[in-house]
């Protein structure tokens, strides 16, 4: 209760915030009305209202540079501004920035006085030219744009009944209009309420832990399978071991009573105490049917302990 007590101005500020930006003006002064009776009090807002946020300064900079025809300025505050992931990705911005274009290519034939600059119009013509020969080649193939392709071509576009829409007086306006629209939708988007944030970063924490897990489990399973593997190998060999020492013992009791150990029953000894790479060398290089070849480890003992001992004397 402590702990809640600690942050609930916090909580509170959180709460507030969330209804602000979803626009539950009745519900937020309800809840505001009702922390004051309460005494509960309300963190005010740090950011201040929308209105002097950087965001609007940054829509009234571009909806400026629209009017005016400032296609550089235009431009580099859009490639800045707007999220490359938006512009790449969202087929609705990629649309606006394809008529954006055109309305800048378009822009002094429209509204300069008597004949426009050669120079200058060449320029945007030509700035148009690259953006269809780039960023703009993916619309191509879409109907819809698929006539624009030709603008940069035509000597007089105003007079051609394909472009005839553009040079209406209603056709910027409406342009501009789904520029702001567009504009206040992602600045609202990239000015998301804490509460939010928080929700869609635990979603991905929990989302990166449980792959962490998952790959964790999958590591553990592999050792644990190797694991095993070296474990079932011992058990073998242990198993192994006690057979051979049960049948030693049993040889050497036969000893006492007289009876004689073969050189065969040596030779199988050692193979089944010995790895599988020394069973080779045994066969081909001890011989137990002669005298004095065989090394001490042969002669079975608890002195014994390296197989490499196992090999016949020269001579």
């Amino acid at each position: 209760m402590g702990d809640i007590l600690a942050h609930e101005s916090e909580l509170l500020g959180l709460v507030k915030e969330y209804l602000d930006f979803a626009e539950f003006e009745d519900t937020l002064k309800t809840f505001s009305k009702e922390c004051k009776i309460k005494g509960k009090p309300l963190p005010k807002s740090a950011c201040g209202s929308l209105r002097d946020s950087k965001p609007l300064i940054i829509q009234k900079d571009l909806l400026a540079a629209f009017d005016s025809g400032d296609q550089r300025e235009f431009f580099d505050l859009w490639e800045e501004h707007i999220p490359r992931s938006v512009r790449d990705g969202d087929s609705l911005a990629q649309k606006l920035e394809f008529y954006l274009h055109i309305h800048f290519a378009i822009y002094l034939l429209k509204h300069s006085v008597g004949r426009p600059d050669k120079e200058e119009l060449d320029e945007r013509i030509s700035y148009f030219k690259t953006y269809l020969e780039t960023k703009g080649a993916a619309l191509s193939q879409t109907t819809e744009f698929l006539p624009f392709y030709a603008l940069p071509f035509v000597p007089k576009p105003a007079a051609h009944p394909s472009f005839k829409e553009l040079f209406q007086d209603s056709w910027s306006p409406e342009l501009k209009l789904k520029l702001e629209k567009f504009l206040a939708l992602i600045f609202k988007a990239s000015n998301m309420p804490k509460l939010f944030t928080l929700y869609k970063e635990n979603g991905q924490s929990n989302k990166d832990m449980l792959q962490q897990l998952h790959r964790q489990l999958v590591e553990a399973e592999r050792r644990s399978m190797t694991y095993l593997k070296r474990y079932n190998k011992i058990q073998a060999d242990y198993h192994n071991l006690i057979g051979v020492t049960a049948e030693l013992v049993d040889s050497l009791e036969a000893t006492v009573s007289g009876k004689m150990i073969t050189p065969e029953y040596l030779q199988s000894v050692c193979v089944r105490l010995f790895s599988n790479q020394m069973r080779q060398s045994l066969a081909h290089s001890v011989d137990f049917t002669r005298p004095g070849t065989v090394r001490p480890c042969a002669r079975v003992g608890p002195h014994v302990s390296d197989p490499s001992l196992c090999k016949t004397r020269a001579g």
